[in-house]
């Protein structure tokens, strides 16, 4: 949609004559528009949408944060209204700034944690949430993922990004072969979670409170812990020091009476999610991907972003324990 577009989608869902779009922030996913109405600024997203994914991003955002809400959580935006034949939410504007490497203090990896743990000191009452994008709650099932990702990488026709899925594709083998070897200990003391999915602070803003306020939840649901905490350590957007991950795993695994098994768990997944990430790194080189980006970024210089992601990638393969 144009901006005009927006503003008229946006005054239909408010009823709200006067609407003014002032900007137009860049996401991952999906576009992102700072609209006034009548003096109130909201945050409008308007989700992607194709035939080759299959992910309803508007409903799985939606029901979190109004799962979040009943539950009293304050560390999100509030839902304002959507309109699923459009693809749009319009939620709570958040004030505050992103955070950069200096702010990830053992402190802030507490609150993050205390987020999780509220979320599912709830979860009685979350039955109604979907399943997360890409959950899986098996190690069979983590393992075929990866390989659907690492299989998809060897259509990938530049020669250089070859080079490097070659060895990518080699050191996946290893590490899944360890991790095969285990799966019936991993597997044996298992319990899901409300998982905000995509979770770590590069989808968080510091209020001029000095609190965290979270966003970005088009993927979150029921899933298995252990990728909650690997999620949170391997994401390369605003790495988490690995210092951290003993506590964080085992605060946030106090949830359930397996906290024990699912710290293990998670401690022997990470490797796994540390490739999968590389994998992810490398869809501006898949076509259904890109379009993706294309759509929440117009603009963007797509020869750059595929020198950018390839090297990232690289590094993450390299720091692989």
């Amino acid at each position: 949609m144009s901006t005009d577009a927006i503003a008229r989608a946006v005054a239909a869902v408010l009823r709200a004559p006067n609407v003014q779009v002032e900007s137009h922030a860049r996401g991952g996913n999906s576009r992102v528009y700072i609209v006034s109405v009548d003096g109130r600024r909201l945050a409008v997203k308007q989700y992607f949408r194709h035939q080759s994914d299959e992910r309803d991003r508007l409903h799985a955002e939606r029901s979190f944060l109004e799962f979040a809400a009943a539950a009293g959580i304050r560390s999100v935006p509030r839902v304002v209204a959507f309109d699923p034949e459009r693809g749009i939410g319009v939620y709570e504007y958040i004030a505050g700034r992103p955070l950069v490497a200096t702010d990830i203090t053992a402190g802030r990896v507490r609150e993050a944690a205390r987020f999780f743990l509220d979320l599912n000191g709830y979860r009685r009452a979350a039955q109604s949430l979907p399943p997360a994008s890409e959950a899986c709650f098996t190690i069979a099932a983590h393992l075929d993922l990866v390989d659907g990702r690492v299989a998809r990488l060897h259509t990938i026709p530049e020669p250089q990004a070859q080079r490097f899925v070659a060895s990518l594709s080699r050191r996946w083998q290893d590490i899944r072969a360890g991790i095969a070897s285990r799966a019936e200990a991993l597997d044996a003391a298992f319990e899901r979670c409300v998982s905000p999915s995509d979770f770590g602070f590069h989808n968080a803003l510091l209020r001029d409170s000095g609190e965290l306020c979270f966003l970005d939840f088009e993927y979150a649901g029921w899933d298995d812990p252990a990728k909650m905490v690997c999620d949170f350590f391997a994401h390369p957007g605003l790495p988490v020091p690995h210092e951290h991950f003993g506590e964080f795993a085992a605060t946030t695994m106090a949830f359930s009476t397996h906290a024990a098994a699912l710290q293990a768990r998670a401690r022997a997944l990470l490797p796994l999610f540390q490739l999968k990430w590389c994998c992810i790194m490398m869809n501006e080189f898949v076509p259904e991907a890109a379009e993706r980006r294309r759509f929440a970024n117009p603009q963007a210089d797509e020869a750059a972003a595929k020198r950018r992601q390839l090297d990232k990638a690289g590094r993450l393969l390299e720091s692989i324990g």
